[in-house]
């Protein structure tokens, strides 16, 4: 290999990982762009041959600068296809330490005899963890259900309670937690007891709760 070969692969070789710091839309953009200039060269160096105003010297040493920017080319796509691959490799290892968390987390709720619970103010609806129905004597599966149902599971004397401590989270933007201890009515008529906390985890520009979320933990037995 000669000399000027060697340098000049050390200096693609030198480009692609300051390429592959860059952005993947740059990369493709400069790309998009270099690729362009060649053509409008070779193109324009062609009609000029057909014309004879120009020499195959000049030519031949057109082509050689023209195979240059392809070198170029070549190593923008090639970095642009490492920086790709790198994003979606990247992607896929949050993807998967995301779902272990999400795994640990589950196990840690599940092993601390609680339940967690989500609730939508815009729409009423509340999701509950697999363990809410195993506390009321129910296999483990999600719970899908809403406010209003979930409110009716608590003896009426203590469903006042229930709801002041939820307005006072809603309305309140000073204070988005709460914590109350209350019964639930289990469908073969017996009662659990609930620790229930709860916060609000969004509102509106106004100031309006959107979102809550929390935790019910079963301490009938405490």
């Amino acid at each position: 290999m000669s000399t000027a070969g060697s340098k000049s692969e050390a200096a693609f070789t030198a480009i692609i990982p300051r390429l592959q710091s860059l952005p993947a839309v740059r990369i493709w953009l400069l790309a998009v762009f270099i690729s362009a200039v060649m053509t409008e060269i070779i193109v324009s160096a062609m009609e000029l041959l057909l014309k004879g105003q120009i020499t195959y010297d000049y030519l031949l040493t057109g082509l050689v600068a023209s195979l240059s920017v392809a070198g170029i080319v070549a190593a923008l796509l090639i970095a642009l296809l490492a920086r790709l691959k790198q994003e979606v490799q990247s992607n896929e290892w949050m993807r998967n330490d995301l779902n272990e968390s999400e795994e640990r987390y589950k196990l840690a709720v599940s092993a601390s005899n609680s339940a967690m619970w989500d609730y939508d103010l815009t729409t009423g609806r509340v999701y509950l963890s697999d363990n809410w129905s195993k506390f009321l004597g129910g296999v483990e599966q999600p719970t899908y259900t809403t406010i209003h149902e979930l409110t009716k599971l608590v003896p009426m004397v203590e469903q006042q309670m229930v709801k002041d401590a939820i307005l006072g989270v809603v309305k309140n933007q000073d204070r988005s937690t709460y914590k109350i201890t209350h019964r639930v009515k289990k469908p073969d008529g017996g009662f659990i007891l609930i620790s229930s906390e709860g916060r609000v985890t969004k509102r509106d520009r106004d100031g309006r709760a959107l979102h809550m979320i929390g935790i019910n933990r079963d301490i009938t037995e405490q």
